[in-house]
């Protein structure tokens, strides 16, 4: 009995929608997209319900986090200009994938920032250099130098910079606890890194995939000690961020990318179960709530299913061909997986994005509800947030939506920045916290 309670304890903490005031996480404190219902605008611009703008304080796509009356943003600064290039003219660069072999690191000295600013007008309370040097690889033009969000816990601020390859602890005041390097690597098509950070229970977790290896650490957040490490014996770049997946039996540690995705016990490293041969998710990151985990991927050269996985699994899961079912997958829908926007799912609906196209899905039977393209948006990079029983999507160019969740594509709000988008927004006491190629923005009804 006791061990039932514990079991339902968990559950209702972890997939209870996050904290108001709260947004720890990439993705928002639990790291599922799910936030609290709060009174956020349902219309805003430049003009209508700005509360604040700053200058973005540093070169970086990671996502801004709440802590209290603080946020916390990470950048990049150097002599020469860092900011990245939208997604259009980062394809037209020379450095762009299809001449990658040509592409060189910047030869000047970067310093790899985290910010604190203050969530009533944005002003900065101050700064810390993490770690300086010059990057040993280069990244896509439309890749960021501080692609990886950061977390927190009452205890301090967690970063990780992969160009560098270093993760860190710094307290509330901005001092610096600890740091530990994980290794600079090559990434698939010089892309660059973009694997944010994970935080459960007093560990922090950071996947590293790269060409090289895949390794996935745990740190001690008192102490920075490393209390494991899993390398795979597959290799190759992911960009898929760490998901703790509280479900019905037990919470697991989801790693995804390229063909392959692992569930591991966050306590020990040990494999709960593998899941090759695969499209697994990796410019995007799973999604899951109590009943089930839902991943999958499409690029410009292919499209793979959206898997749904049952709890539960234990060992070598993986089907015989590729793509198809395999034990304790619930359902799969072909050539549906998300492109670059993670997904999020209410329990009830699971919501992906390719490009500007939404679509929503039955949860338990995989059903496609609706496929629409978004009214007024572009590439969608940055992942939708549901808040409530809205869903906020933002695309690059700044235009946004909220979205009903439910079974009928229905638009109840929208707004509109002049700026830059791909970094996942942040809400908090309801408060939006847009974070930009030029500025950081705080969208809040004016009373």
């Amino acid at each position: 009995m006791f061990r039932i309670l514990a079991i339902v304890f968990t559950l209702t903490i972890a997939f209870d929608h996050c904290v108001a005031g709260e947004f720890s996480q990439f993705r928002g404190s639990n790291g599922t997209g799910i936030v609290a219902d709060q009174p956020i605008p349902e219309m805003w611009s430049a003009e209508q319900n700005l509360g604040w703008k700053v200058t973005n304080p540093g070169a970086g796509w990671s996502q801004p986090i709440i802590w209290e009356d603080r946020i916390y943003v990470t950048g990049a600064i150097a002599e020469k200009d860092l900011r990245p290039s939208n997604f259009a003219d980062g394809v037209k660069s020379p450095q762009s994938m299809g001449v990658s072999l040509f592409a060189k690191a910047p030869d000047v000295p970067i310093d790899w920032k985290l910010f604190c600013l203050s969530t009533k007008d944005g002003s900065t309370l101050w700064e810390q250099t993490i770690i300086s040097g010059k990057p040993k690889f280069p990244i896509h033009p439309s890749n960021s130098w501080a692609t990886e969000s950061p977390v927190a816990d009452e205890n301090g601020i967690y970063v990780s910079f992969g160009a560098p390859g270093v993760v860190a602890a710094l307290d509330h005041t901005g001092k610096l606890r600890w740091t530990k390097e994980i290794g600079t690597f090559k990434t698939s098509n010089s892309f660059g890194t973009g694997s944010s950070l994970a935080l459960h229970e007093g560990k922090v977790f950071a996947q590293n995939f790269n060409e090289d290896n895949a390794t996935t650490f745990c740190f001690d957040t008192q102490t920075g000690d490393e209390k494991w490490k899993v390398t795979r014996t597959d290799k190759g770049t992911s960009w898929s961020t760490p998901l703790l997946w509280s479900n019905s039996q037990r919470i697991e540690l989801i790693v995804s990318g390229g063909e392959q995705i692992d569930s591991l016990n966050p306590e020990t490293g040990e494999s709960l179960w593998t899941v090759k041969n695969v499209k697994a998710s990796t410019a995007n990151t799973p999604c899951a709530d109590e009943n089930r985990l839902y991943f999958g991927g499409s690029d410009p050269f292919s499209k793979g299913p959206l898997f749904a996985i049952q709890p539960g699994g234990s060992g070598e899961l993986s089907p015989e061909k590729k793509n198809a079912q395999f034990a304790t997958c619930q359902w799969l829908q072909e050539r549906q997986g998300p492109g670059m926007a993670s997904s999020v799912s209410s329990g009830k609906f699971v919501y992906t994005l390719e490009s500007n196209i939404l679509k929503c899905f039955s949860a338990e039977t995989g059903e496609r509800l609706y496929q629409q393209r978004l009214p007024g948006l572009d590439l969608v990079a940055a992942s939708p947030l549901l808040i409530g029983n809205k869903l906020l999507l933002l695309d690059e160019k700044g235009a946004a939506c909220l979205v009903a969740e439910g079974p009928t594509f229905e638009v109840v709000g929208s707004g509109q920045l002049p700026d830059t988008f791909w970094a996942t927004p942040a809400v908090a006491d309801g408060a939006i916290y847009f974070r930009g190629l030029e500025s950081i923005y705080c969208i809040r009804s004016k009373e």
